[in-house]
């Protein structure tokens, strides 16, 4: 990759800066929904999976998990959240490995984590992109993947939270109960109050009862395009009022 393609972001809400590259996938309004949606408990060690440069490991440090493990298989973007890491001085509780989500049962013991999160590639057919290829089709993990690395690693009633497209809501139910991930959270995400929803956030926990919480709606934004009180206390922790 191109040093020229290379620039340091803010995150919203805690300002830690993020490395990113533009020939990369680079972070989105969706991993910021995601680090915000699960219930996080104290002490909490995190995995993420298919981390890319980090943003939501890096969201869920600043909401003060103990320690974070971002997982990706592409190096270059590993080695852009180390720098992130560094630059943010969270070297004592976050890191940032390179690895195949498929090979963890070989690094990790079975219930090792209290949260696994979640953004998995979002395609499994459809043209493909010709950038960051990876983090958006299922060319080296299928979704099936993500649900069973995260049922052999998260910790008897801890938590998995995904973020996916509507298309694909039946699959991921599917998946969940298959794999012992009884679903408790759920809430559909629009971009405009009379737009059918893009995506949708998903928590689910290892072991837990029937009874699934059904969120309202996050709308994103106002009629005139600003930012809706619900995003902004998705981004902020608070609603801030709107200029």
């Amino acid at each position: 990759m191109s040093k020229d393609t290379e620039r340091c972001d803010s995150l919203p809400g805690c300002n830690y800066a993020i490395w990113q590259d533009s020939e990369e996938f680079c972070f989105t309004t969706d991993a910021v929904f995601l680090a915000a949606f699960p219930h996080l408990v104290k002490q909490a060690r995190v995995l993420e999976l298919g981390s890319g440069t980090g943003a939501i490991s890096l969201l869920l440090a600043a909401r003060g998990a103990a320690t974070v493990v971002g997982i990706d298989r592409n190096p270059h973007v590993v080695q852009l959240m180390r720098r992130s890491i560094a630059a943010n001085k969270l070297e004592d509780r976050v890191s940032a490995e390179v690895a195949d989500l498929r090979e963890l049962k070989k690094l990790y013991r079975s219930e090792s984590f209290d949260l696994i999160a979640a953004n998995p590639p979002y395609r499994n057919s459809g043209k493909v992109r010709q950038v960051a290829t990876a983090a958006c089709h299922e060319v080296t993990a299928t979704l099936e993947d993500f649900f069973q690395t995260a049922a052999y690693l998260v910790k008897y009633r801890g938590r998995f939270a995904i973020v996916q497209l509507p298309e694909r809501f039946t699959e991921c139910m599917e998946l969940a109960l298959k794999y012992g991930l009884q679903p408790k959270k759920l809430q559909w995400v629009h971009s405009f109050v009379d737009k059918p929803a893009w995506i949708f956030l998903m928590e689910m926990v290892k072991g837990g009862s029937y009874g699934l919480e059904v969120l309202p709606p996050l709308v994103m934004y106002n009629a005139d395009g600003s930012h809706s009180r619900q995003t902004l206390e998705y981004y902020y922790g608070m609603a801030e009022e709107a200029e």
